[in-house]
């Protein structure tokens, strides 16, 4: 094979599989999942009062922050070496990739961070959770892949809360099972525009605690409202649409 015809080939593997329309929403998804987290370092450093108060190393959240955008590198870099296009073989969704791994070790890390952030001088709950967070790449392989990640972020959630006060910050309680529900769309059906719904629903973590400290800084007291109209609200909007979500044809792959 000649020096052209192997750039050629090379140039078509690095395509992106996905029609425009469907390769502009994903792929948009991506830059807004990478990028969101500097919202949380807006909000602490404008309630730097509030925050200096209530958390224990406050400068933990910068360190949040660059661990989000680190895993959603590793995300994006899969994602592209898979070409976009997400079907159960590919890495990015077979739980047999380096760099799927490493995105998920970096997001439990952050939720250590959090946790460190908010309540590091409680040391009986802030080292196991350091030290579940680091164990995530060991469970990786597992049936138990989602444990570390379910169990600190399940704790990060309300160490948060207990630190700031505002229920919204719970709704990131709710968001892996609304994530998971996109994501088995996307490999039921083939449908990729679902990629781009369970990648801006994952990243919708750090808006809400960036908003629970931002409300908690301005002593609104409808945070149970607020929080309980979302769930209902998101609940009959995916429950509603499920059938019709699951009817949706693949997407044409782009050779």
């Amino acid at each position: 094979m000649n020096t052209k015809t192997t750039a050629g080939a090379a140039a078509n593997g690095r395509r992106v599989q996905l029609p425009p329309l469907v390769a502009a929403w994903v792929l948009g998804a991506h830059v807004y999942a990478l990028l969101v987290p500097l919202i949380l370092l807006f909000v602490v450093q404008q309630q730097s009062e509030l925050v200096a108060a209530r958390a224990d190393y406050p400068g933990m959240f910068s360190l949040t922050v660059l661990l989000m955008m680190v895993g959603s590198t590793f995300e994006i870099t899969q994602n592209h070496l898979d070409r976009w296009y997400l079907t159960p073989e590919t890495a990015s969704a077979n739980g047999h990739s380096t760099l799927d791994m490493l995105f998920f070790s970096f997001v439990v890390l952050s939720q250590a961070a959090v946790i460190v952030a908010c309540a590091g001088r409680t040391w009986w709950l802030s080292v196991p959770a350091v030290l579940l967070a680091l164990s995530q790449p060991f469970f990786y392989r597992s049936r138990f892949a989602m444990w570390p990640f379910s169990v600190v972020g399940l704790m990060s959630a309300l160490v948060a809360f207990k630190t700031f006060g505002d229920p919204v910050i719970l709704l990131q309680i709710p968001l892996p099972a609304a994530t998971i529900f996109f994501f088995g769309l996307l490999l039921s059906t083939g449908n990729q525009t679902m990629h781009g719904f369970t990648t801006a629903v994952a990243s919708l973590s750090v808006v809400f605690l960036a908003w629970g400290i931002h409300r908690s800084g301005t002593l609104v007291l409808d945070g149970w409202l607020v929080a309980v109209a979302i769930v209902i609200a998101a609940s009959v909007l995916l429950l509603g649409s499920r059938r019709l979500l699951r009817s949706l044809p693949a997407t044409v792959k782009r050779q």
